[in-house]
């Protein structure tokens, strides 16, 4: 349930930002060395170190790990409202280290974590006070972002937080299925707790969200930025979530915190991440039978955007992104992630490389010894030399599946 009002978010930003100017004077921590850009400009100091990194570490864990099924398990299957609220009370993530996690990425490389805090579901992997669908205040009881946070401080690593503002199945007032087609799971009957009844309702959502987003901006302090999914929803309702002002928002509070929403929402973003796959979301929101004012302003934020920073986020393993127990499953082998390293030099993008850890928390250990190898591989060898000349030509042509076992989604 949401517990703040407009004007109580109003004057807890208010309050937060008396403190920012004299705070960001001061280089967050995993900008050391780009002090200079820094003192002109936090945002270009930032994209500088971003297109640096190279290399970074996608992390999707949570209650639907539990399932084993991947991380949609509540939409595809249709699980009950409740009887998801009450296995989410057996999430505990009693292995979880974040330790192990900022030396695995420390070992293979990688310069930055992006952690799911939110998925589709709503459960909230920190120490929120909008909800209590939490891991702190159920059995769980622990923040797992400041955990993180605190880890990546020490070993230098930025940290991203992943934020799905675009579906939440959990929340009594996001939007119904009638107008967006993934916004719920295909119930009979729709349960008593979705509460939405007319487009004026839809502002309890937002106001939750921005909520819990000004949490993550103000909590564990400076973050490398805000990572935003899915984007099908803000093209087809962009008057109802009005993303300029989150993104407002979140630079107010934090200047040099990028912002990424896929291929772009509005085309303010800072960089762009394709998929799996590097190119429009046309054809997926097609497949997915969604609108054709969708289809084209994927095409639209495509084309305006495709010449910016970019990022290819793909999994190591070819089912899912959360935990997938399948027998089908297979993790990707040390010259498979370095051909998506060659790739990404091609294209002048970063790679983001996600995990689906065990429901406890631990690491599988196929990934551990893969990325290890991989981080030894770059020690010796370095990184692909970037083509800065004609990636242009690469990310123009016809989309590339990068992913040859790419699952079926119903929507980015």
């Amino acid at each position: 349930m949401n517990k703040y009002s407009v004007l109580i978010i109003c004057l807890l930003l208010c309050l937060n930002l008396r403190g920012q100017e004299q705070t960001w004077r001061e280089v967050p921590y995993y900008l050391k060395g780009y002090e200079a850009k820094y003192a002109k400009s936090p945002k270009e100091a930032a994209l500088a170190w971003f297109k640096d990194a190279r290399f970074g570490l996608f992390i999707h864990w949570g209650p639907a790990s539990l399932y084993g099924k991947g991380e949609w398990v509540m939409y595809n299957e249709a699980i009950p409202y409740k009887e998801y609220e009450q296995k989410a009370r057996e999430f505990k993530g009693e292995k979880f280290n974040a330790q192990d996690y900022v030396d695995l990425a420390v070992r293979a490389k990688m310069k930055y974590i992006t952690f799911v805090a939110k998925h589709h579901d709503g459960y909230a992997l920190w120490d929120t006070k909008a909800t209590d669908y939490n891991s702190v205040d159920y059995p769980a009881q622990r923040d797992f972002v400041k955990e993180l946070a605190v880890a990546c401080r020490k070993a230098g690593l930025g940290l991203f937080i992943y934020y799905s503002i675009g579906l939440d199945w959990h929340h009594p007032y996001f939007l119904p299925s009638s107008m967006y087609n993934p916004a719920r799971p295909h119930y009979k009957e729709m349960p008593d707790e979705y509460a939405f009844k007319k487009v004026e309702d839809f502002k309890h959502y937002l106001n939750f969200a921005k909520t819990q987003i000004m949490e993550l901006c103000t909590q564990y302090g400076p973050i490398a930025g805000l990572w935003f999914d899915t984007v099908g929803g803000i093209y087809q309702h962009s008057d109802l979530f009005n993303i300029q002002e989150v993104y407002d928002m979140i630079h107010s509070i934090q200047p040099h915190a990028l912002v990424v929403f896929k291929t772009g929402a509005n085309g303010n973003e800072d960089f762009i991440t394709g998929e799996r796959e590097m190119g429009s979301l046309a054809s997926v929101f097609k497949s997915a039978g969604l609108p054709q004012q969708v289809q084209d302003a994927a095409d639209h934020s495509w084309e305006s955007n495709k010449g910016k920073p970019a990022e290819l986020n793909i999994p190591i393993q070819t089912l899912g992104w959360a935990y997938h127990s399948s027998p089908r499953q297979r993790q990707k082998s040390k010259d498979e992630v370095m051909d998506l390293l060659n790739y990404c030099a091609k294209i002048n993008a970063n790679l983001l490389l996600n995990i689906g850890p065990l429901p406890d928390g631990t690491i599988l250990e196929e990934n551990v010894k893969t990325l290890g190898e991989v981080g030894d591989y770059l020690e010796k060898n370095g990184f692909p030399a970037l083509n800065t000349k004609d990636y242009m030509d690469y990310r123009t042509k016809a989309v590339q599946q990068i992913d040859k076992e790419k699952e079926n989604q119903t929507a980015r």
